[in-house]
């Protein structure tokens, strides 16, 4: 694996400052904890010099493609220190989805009714999303309040001291997490089996998975080239089954879930695969750019995402990796 790699990044914040954060929250409440998010968030934006550097450039394209939709945040220190301390809130509010301090009426799903059809239909369904916002709310509601199976197909090495934290949180947390290398023929057929008995997988499709390098497809995203991951196309087709994209983004005190069909069925005709699987990823990168111009703040990619292959050689470690 290039040294590079997202999935390479190593994960830094000790064991102990994991657990000072734990203990704060439930101590003494999300409010509280999420002033004590102030001044880590202040810390890692003057030592993590690549993420912050990544949320500059990010903000910087941000701003040149979007500048007719409005007023967007001007890259910079101050803009990149609300998007690490969104992405330490994200965390929190992972913690807290698993603790069973959110409250499903916490969380906005216009669509919900698309989604319960689905899952009374018997007929499975993949979700596309993306690092933004806290997709880990979906699954950790699914878990404890008995809702539709949700299973997280994830790659959970580089994030594994939060993994632990998560998981001393709510014994059911392993529940329908499938934690995966690669997609090859044996994940894909105990994916078939889930979707089989109609129920529900999310991936995401921002960050190719170390195994993966080669299976990658271009896609314009914020003004430029950037490299997507074929895999979630290449597993809808073997999977025939409808693909949406999903995204829960906090927007003020709640969060509100995105939820949109991308295509019934995905195909990918033998005379012009490369063609259709390009097609997809854009498609996908074209509803990332709207989410992105929307709630700048609630992407979480804090390393080179649009050049990795041409510096990996010079890449360093970031701490945003959860």
């Amino acid at each position: 694996m290039n040294a590079g790699h997202w999935a390479s990044l190593a994960e830094r914040g000790s064991a102990l400052g994991l657990r000072l954060t734990e203990a704060c929250y439930q101590l003494l409440g999300e409010r509280i904890t999420r002033i004590l998010l102030v001044p880590i968030a202040a810390y890692f934006l003057l030592v993590a010099g690549d993420a912050r550097r990544a949320s500059f450039d990010y903000f910087g394209r941000l701003e040149r493609f979007g500048g007719s939709a409005g007023e967007l945040p001007r890259p910079g220190w101050r803009t990149s220190f609300l998007h690490m301390l969104a992405f330490a809130v994200s965390a929190l509010h992972k913690l807290g989805a698993w603790m069973q301090h959110i409250e499903p009426e916490a969380i906005d799903f216009p669509h919900r009714s698309t989604l319960d059809e689905l899952a009374r239909s018997g007929r499975g369904a993949l979700l596309v999303s993306a690092h933004m916002g806290n997709i880990e709310m979906l699954r950790a509601l699914a878990v404890t309040r008995g809702l539709t199976a949700v299973n997280a197909v994830v790659y959970t090495r580089h994030a594994a001291r939060f993994k632990r934290i998560l998981e001393r949180a709510n014994a059911s947390f392993g529940v329908n997490l499938l934690e995966v290398s690669e997609l090859g023929p044996d994940t894909g057929m105990m994916l078939s089996e889930k979707i089989d008995r109609g129920e529900i997988l999310v991936i995401v499709g921002d960050r190719i998975p170390a195994a993966d390098r080669g299976r990658t497809c271009r896609a314009d995203f914020l003004g430029a080239s950037a490299r997507f991951p074929q895999g979630p196309y290449i597993l809808a087709a073997s999977l025939q089954c409808p693909v949406y994209t999903f995204f829960c983004i906090e927007a003020g005190a709640r969060y509100r879930v995105h939820f949109e069909l991308l295509a019934d069925r995905i195909v990918l005709p033998r005379t012009s695969r490369g063609a259709a699987l390009e097609a997809y990823a854009r498609e996908y990168a074209r509803r990332i750019e709207a989410m992105c111009i929307r709630y700048p703040y609630q992407w979480f990619n804090f390393y080179d995402f649009w050049q990795a292959e041409e510096r990996v050689s010079n890449a360093r470690t970031s701490p945003l990796t959860l």
